[in-house]
């Protein structure tokens, strides 16, 4: 592709969890490091010359020799990258690990070298990876500051109000000055979760006109979710995302 924006991948890790272990099916370390080499292989494949850098960003200290050789000797476009890696703090009580990946975004634009605040980054958990990533690129990148996924609709006892965090677009600048260290407001709204926050900064209280919430298209990822240990490719999945992708279409109202 030959874009004019230039955005930077951020993949989030967190290989060896301790605090929050027994709160996620997809626990074992050995799996979860194969879980992020083999997106991160993904990744660095993709064909698409606007992504220019990679950050891998991990936050429970495990050694990421194996990160490093998979950068080595998987870099066939030879993008820049930079491995960041923090420890995590100790999560208040009550609060979702989500409070964690929230501390680490800050950690990486604090330690940021590739980059320029008018630069846009692709925020990504990084054991899955997203195909069509460069169509969602082309549609929303630079028209917005932010650009995420969000389910938002009441219907009776089923209700789903809450911005997506495995995936989601932001400009540097615009990041620092509306949601870097806001990981504090989750006590105060008295809210455990990283999306349920996203929810109640940006949609509840729309802080910019340029803050696009749900993706024109559907982005699926490939991999498996942590918490619940799901592939997402599985039958159930996939009808799962040709019901959302109609819904867009049919269903302007109701993010589902």
């Amino acid at each position: 592709m030959n874009n004019k924006f230039k955005v930077g991948l951020l993949l989030t890790a967190c290989i060896e969890p301790t605090q929050f272990k027994d709160k996620v099916h997809r626990n074992d370390t050995l799996i979860r490091l194969e879980d992020y080499k083999t997106a991160l292989k993904r990744w660095l494949h993709h064909k698409d010359d606007s992504i220019t850098s990679i950050i891998f960003a991990e936050n429970s200290g495990y050694d990421l020799t194996e990160i490093e050789g998979v950068f080595l000797n998987e870099n066939i476009f030879k993008r820049q990258y930079q491995i960041i890696q923090v420890k995590a703090s100790l999560v208040p009580e009550g609060l979702h690990y989500g409070f964690s990946e929230l501390e680490l975004i800050d950690n990486v634009l604090d330690k940021i070298t590739l980059f320029n605040d008018n630069d846009f980054i692709i925020k990504t958990t990084g054991r899955v990876y997203f195909p069509k990533i460069s169509s969602l690129l082309v549609k929303t990148v630079p028209s917005y500051n932010f650009i995420a996924d969000s389910r938002n609709f009441n219907l009776g006892k089923w209700k789903q109000n809450y911005v997506l965090s495995n995936l989601f677009i932001f400009k540097i600048l615009w990041y620092k000055e509306n949601l870097f260290d806001k990981k504090r407001l989750m006590l105060e709204f008295g809210v455990t979760h990283f999306e349920t926050l996203l929810h109640k900064l940006l949609l509840v209280n729309k802080v910019d006109k340029d803050v696009l919430l749900r993706f024109p298209i559907n982005v699926n990822p490939v991999g498996h979710g942590a918490h619940w240990n799901v592939n997402y490719q599985s039958l159930n999945k996939r009808l799962c995302y040709v019901l959302r992708a109609i819904a867009r279409k049919i269903l302007p109202n109701i993010w589902i």
